[in-house]
């Protein structure tokens, strides 16, 4: 036998391993892993620790801006004219640096993308709350501070967006005292703060329309969700869901529907199946076609929570994911373009500790079914490169250029999703 031989019976022993993994892994449900940032980097090449912070999907990635980590002595906030970009077929980090109308740092800020313009809104600055809303114009990476006309919402932070149409969605938030003159429906609550009166919890919700640069307060039907703060939502198609959150001392489990042509509350939903825990700072991530997947978060008894739970929307069904994940709260979650749920950041202990909080510089990928073909073809050829790279460029430029990026030859991921 030759050596060529030799090679072809490897390879085809790596395809038939390959296949029989592809048949027994990432089963429905039981296929959460956790994987170390860049495990094959230099430090310099991840972004650094932190919570707080906001993420959005975008082509074939992840942008994270913004959070805060902490010290022993201090808090500090990341700067805002830094950007990264987390490709997620390479599994690889990119910085970014932005120019313009560069917003402060902050902690429990939205961010949403339309287009190619990520909308950033709101958060908590080093001393106060904020309502200013920043658009970044991810083809320039240069921030316009938005003149925004139009009734704003309450400056707050830790409250849920989501995009619709061509319009950015707010809704709850912790934040200062709601201003006069504005018209807004009449079961809108302000729930002040006893410990501090001039701040409190919302159940506001504001639609930024991008068309006419103008915010407006929607009016509604049904029952709104109660005040509420650190929650999270979910858009399937033109429902959106609303699950959990801080209500002054409680955490809640309930979870609530709006519908977006319409614009009706339906109160909180009977549910069907074990419910999860009470809990605020969790991630709610929308699964198309109609699942919604539930991570982390923080308890009632101040217990940083690691279950995941997937909510069947038309079925009305919580079922509980039977995966051993790492606790988390305060992290970032967005669905990739691979349907797997990139979770980044955040913490793993009690946040109200008073003895510096070590934030998380890991990412965690939830999948849920098996893997594309492109995806296990391309890892498939990366392993096998010492029998096959010398046939890479003979491949589509595209599968070629990947493939050359996953070994390692360029630096960098493309933004642009090319």
């Amino acid at each position: 036998m030759t050596a060529m031989d030799e090679s072809s019976d490897e390879s085809l022993r790596e395809v038939e391993k390959q296949a029989e993994e592809i048949f027994k892994c990432e089963r429905l449900l039981h296929s959460g892993r956790e994987t170390s940032i860049m495990s094959n980097a230099e430090s310099s090449t991840k972004p650094l620790q932190r919570t707080g912070h906001v993420a959005t999907a975008y082509k074939n990635g992840v942008l994270v801006w913004g959070g805060y980590r902490e010290t022993e002595r201090t808090t500090i906030y990341l700067p805002g004219n830094e950007l990264w970009f987390y490709d997620t077929l390479l599994e690889k980090w990119t910085p970014r640096s932005l120019a313009g109308d560069i917003p402060p740092g902050t902690s429990g800020a939205v961010a949403q993308v339309l287009g190619d313009a990520m909308y950033l809104f709101g958060g908590f600055l080093t001393d106060r709350n904020t309502n200013q809303l920043y658009r970044l114009d991810l083809t320039t990476l240069t921030w316009e501070l938005v003149d925004a006309q139009g009734d704003l919402p309450i400056p707050c932070d830790k409250m849920a967006g989501w995009t619709y149409r061509d319009c950015l969605y707010v809704f709850g938030g912790f934040g200062i005292s709601p201003r006069a003159g504005v018209q807004r429906p009449a079961d809108f609550v302000f729930l002040h703060d006893m410990q501090a009166p001039w701040r409190g919890w919302s159940n506001q919700l504001v639609a930024f329309n991008t068309q006419t640069n103008s915010w407006s307060w929607p009016m509604y039907k049904g029952t709104a969700p109660v005040a509420r703060a650190a929650h999270a939502a979910a858009r399937i198609d033109g429902q959106v869901f609303i699950f959990g959150g801080r209500h002054q001392q409680i955490r809640l489990n309930d979870i609530h529907r709006l519908d977006l042509a319409t614009m009706h509350w339906t109160g909180a939903l009977r549910t069907i199946g074990e419910k999860p825990r009470g809990r605020s700072w969790h991630s709610f991530t929308a699964l198309p076609p109609f699942r919604i997947v539930l991570y982390g978060g923080f308890s009632q008894t101040e217990e940083p929570l690691s279950d995941c739970w997937l909510f069947v929307v038309p079925a009305l069904t919580w079922v509980r994911v039977e995966v051993q994940l790492p606790p988390r709260l305060w992290h970032s979650a967005c669905l990739s373009c691979e349907l797997e749920v990139i979770v980044f950041g955040g913490c793993a202990r009690n946040i109200f500790q008073q003895d510096g909080i070590q934030a998380e510089d890991t990412v965690i990928t939830l999948s849920f079914s098996p893997r594309s073909l492109y995806r296990i073809c391309l890892e498939r050829a990366l392993r096998l490169r010492h029998v096959l790279q010398s046939q890479w460029p003979m491949l589509p430029p595209s599968v070629r250029d990947t493939l050359y990026l996953m070994h390692g030859n360029t630096q960098g991921s493309r933004l642009d999703g090319s």
